[in-house]
């Protein structure tokens, strides 16, 4: 199985089998706004990697994607609009190539082989640079009939309209993190070393979390779900007290009370996730 993850900057290809990754290649998007370039070097470090010893590969991509028609329909940072990924892949490869919402791909690696195992349906809410979401519905990858569903980062935080500034990614990401503290350079590693230390950066950080707390209540009180996992770089290097602060905001807010039984945990795939879940997308 060829698991392959295209994020806004960087390209992880995986050779996976049982559940694991056996051989895998990381290395950063050479051209990432030329989606002939994204291409080929897709394909490059998939034969690179895996020689000819595979018959499909799945691919999950960091933006709004049309999995019927293999199309992403807009990725932010690779500044694509409506390419078809899929088909481009597959005449290049000779192979079957499905692709997946990033989000999405790492819900279903969570729900197969990680901390949703066991369970009927899982919400996956996955933290970095931006905001996601996955759902698993009854046992199946849940897009909804409009091919959509999971684009939690993009709901409304905000309720004065007056505001420029509204949806949740925009106050809890760390893209959103920058633009509250007004610096663009600001990384996971100086926001896990200022938090709990440099008050601006603690307050900022625990608003972004208690505003993802609400939206999580909101999700968990519509589809009464029982368990929320979440990951992305936030959530693995902020760990258990960052959790906690959602938690507690989650508890507060869902209804009715017995919705609180609800588990929020963090991934127990970590980075792998949207790579296994993106290698078991043909199958699925």
């Amino acid at each position: 199985m060829i698991g392959v993850d295209i994020g806004g900057t960087n390209l992880l290809v995986g050779v996976i089998e049982g559940g694991k990754v056996l051989k895998r290649s990381h290395q950063p998007i050479v051209e990432g706004s030329n989606f002939e370039a994204v291409v080929s070097q897709t394909c490059s470090s998939i034969v690179a990697l895996a020689g000819d010893a595979f018959s499909s590969v799945g691919i999950s991509v960091a933006g709004s994607v049309d999995s019927k028609r293999g199309y992403v329909l807009r990725a932010q940072n690779l500044d694509w609009d409506n390419v078809p990924l899929a088909e481009t892949i597959s005449k290049k490869l000779s192979c079957p190539v499905v692709i997946e919402n990033d989000v999405t791909a790492a819900a279903w690696g969570e729900y197969i082989y990680g901390g949703g195992v066991g369970s009927n349906s899982i919400f996956a809410v996955w933290i970095g640079t931006g905001i996601g979401g996955g759902l698993i519905l009854n046992g199946e990858i849940w897009r909804g009939p409009l091919g959509t569903a999971g684009e939690f980062g993009m709901g409304i935080s905000e309720q004065n309209p007056s505001e420029t500034h509204r949806v949740l990614e925009e106050y809890a990401s760390r893209s959103g993190l920058q633009r509250i503290l007004d610096n663009p350079q600001l990384n996971t590693e100086a926001i896990v070393q200022g938090y709990g230390k440099i008050n601006k950066i603690t307050e900022a950080v625990n608003n972004g979390a208690q505003r993802i707390g609400t939206s999580i209540a909101n999700v968990i009180t519509l589809l009464s779900l029982d368990k929320v996992i979440l990951g992305g770089g936030l959530v693995e290097a902020l760990g258990e007290p960052y959790i906690e602060i959602i938690r507690q905001q989650f508890l507060a807010d869902v209804f009715p009370t017995h919705c609180r039984q609800c588990e929020l945990s963090i991934t127990t795939l970590g980075p792998d996730a949207g790579l296994l879940g993106a290698a078991a997308l043909p199958t699925s």
